[in-house]
C-alpha cells in the first residue's frame, strides 16, 4: 500500500534554524556502529548513546569528549534514559533481557532487573525517578520500583512488540505504541487500559476501535508538553499528531517532496517549543533530520550530510540544543540559531501547563 494522498511539502524554508556545533563518528572505535538511542542528561552536562556493540558511552555535551564507557550488557542495547532527579544515574535495556542501572561516576552497574522474556525495546522513568517503565518484544509493559527492584505490575499490553513508551506530563498516563499498529493509554496507578487508538489506513480516519482494521506498525510515540496531543511515527512513512481525547488525527506530516519519513526503521521524534511557533523534529530513513512547523506542516529545516538512517533525536531546554544519532555511528550536536529563539518567556511557560497549548483549538488536518 502506498502513502496516502496528503499535501506535498516544499523545500526547507529556514535553512539556518539550527547550527551544527560538532559531529562525532562513533563507528571509528566500534566494529558494530549502529547507535540505537541518544539522550541528554537533565543537568545538560552530558549525553549518552547506546549501541549494538553492547556499550553505553557518556560524552561531555559541550566538547564532545568521551568521558565514560559502561560495560556489562552481553547483547545490543536498545534504549537508555537518565534518572530525572540524578544525572549520575542512567538506565539501559538490552536484547540480553536485562535492564541495568548504572552510576556514571563509578562506571559500575548498581542494579540488574529481570522479568521480560524477549528483547527489551524501550524504557522510561517517571518524573520522581523512583519508578521505571519498560516495554518489550514479549508484548508486555512492566512497571518497576527501582529502589527495591520489585515489579509493581506487568501489563499484557499488545499483540506484537512494544516499540515505544511515553508519559503524560503529570505522570498519570502511560502511552504505549506497538508493531500491532495500536497505541494504548494506561492509568499508571490502576494499570487500567483507558483507551486504544488506531489509524484506519483504508478509510483515512482515526478510531478507538480495533475491529477489522489493518494497521502499519507504530515505531515511536511522544506526548506534547501540555499533555493534550500525541505524536506518532508509523512505518507507512508518516508522522501524525493526535488529539487523543477525541480519537482524531489532526495533522499529518511527510518527508521531503512527499517521500516517506521512514518505512523500515524506528526513527524518534520530539516537540520543540523554544521557537516562536512550535516545531516537530524527527529522524528519517533517507533524509537526515527533518523539522516541521506544527500548524502549517511545512518542512522548515533539514540536515542531511549523507548519513544512514537517523534513528533518534533528543533535545535540551525545549529544543535549544538538539542531538541526533544514526545507524552508521554518526552523532551530531546542534544549537538553535539565537535569532529564532522565542522571546516571550511567559508564553513559553504557558505551553508547559495543561491549560496552555502550542496548537490551535481545532487545527485542520
Amino acid at each position: 500500500m502506498g502513502i496516502p494522498s496528503v499535501e506535498h511539502t516544499t523545500q526547507p524554508s529556514i535553512p539556518d534554524l539550527y547550527l551544527l556545533k560538532y559531529s562525532l563518528n562513533q563507528s571509528s572505535s566500534s566494529p558494530i556502529s549502529s547507535i540505537n538511542s541518544i539522550r541528554i542528561s537533565p543537568d545538560g552536562k552530558t549525553f549518552a548513546t547506546c549501541s549494538s556493540d553492547t556499550i553505553i558511552r557518556i560524552y561531555d555535551l559541550t566538547t564532545g569528549t568521551l568521558i565514560a564507557e559502561l560495560l556489562g550488557h552481553t547483547k545490543g542495547v536498545s534504549d537508555i534514559v537518565y534518572s530525572p532527579i540524578n544525572s549520575n544515574i542512567i538506565a539501559s535495556c538490552s536484547d540480553d533481557l536485562t535492564i541495568r542501572l548504572w552510576s556514571i561516576k563509578t562506571k559500575k552497574c548498581i542494579k540488574i532487573l529481570r522479568k521480560h522474556t524477549y528483547h527489551i525495546t524501550t524504557i522510561k522513568f517517571v518524573s520522581k525517578g523512583n519508578i521505571l517503565i519498560s516495554g518489550s518484544a514479549d508484548e508486555t509493559i512492566t512497571i518497576w520500583d527501582i529502589t527495591s527492584g520489585r515489579i509493581l505490575t506487568t501489563l499484557a499490553a499488545h499483540s506484537d512488540p512494544v516499540s515505544s513508551l511515553c508519559l503524560t506530563p503529570d505522570n498519570s498516563i502511560i502511552v504505549s505504541a506497538s508493531y500491532d499498529g495500536l497505541m494504548r493509554l494506561f492509568d499508571l496507578e490502576t494499570s487500567q487500559c483507558l483507551k486504544t487508538l488506531t489509524y484506519n489506513a483504508s478509510h483515512g480516519t482515526a478510531t478507538a476501535s480495533t475491529t477489522d482494521v489493518l494497521n502499519f506498525p507504530i515505531s515511536n510515540v511522544e506526548i506534547s508538553p501540555n499533555g493534550l496531543y500525541i505524536l506518532s511515527s508509523s512505518l507507512d512513512g508518516l508522522v501524525r499528531l493526535w488529539d487523543y481525547m477525541s480519537n482524531k488525527v489532526i495533522k499529518t506530516y511527510q518527508g521531503i517532496n512527499g517521500q516517506p519519513v521512514s518505512e523500515h526503521f524506528n526513527c524518534g521524534a520530539k516537540f520543540i517549543i523554544k521557537t516562536e511557533t512550535p516545531k516537530i523534529v524527527s529522524g528519517s530513513e533517507k533524509s537526515g533530520i527533518l523539522l516541521w512547523d506544527v500548524q502549517t506542516k511545512e518542512i522548515v529545516y533539514q540536515f542531511n550530510n549523507g548519513n544512514d538512517a537517523v534513528l533518534e533525536v533528543d533535545t535540551l531546554d525545549e529544543g535549544r540544543i538538539l542531538v541526533s544519532c544514526s545507524r552508521d555511528g554518526i552523532i551530531n550536536v546542534f544549537e538553535l540559531n539565537k535569532k529564532y529563539i522565542k522571546q516571550d518567556k511567559i508564553a513559553t511557560e504557558e505551553l508547559n501547563t495543561r491549560d496552555g497549548t502550542p496548537f490551535e483549538k481545532n487545527p485542520s488536518p
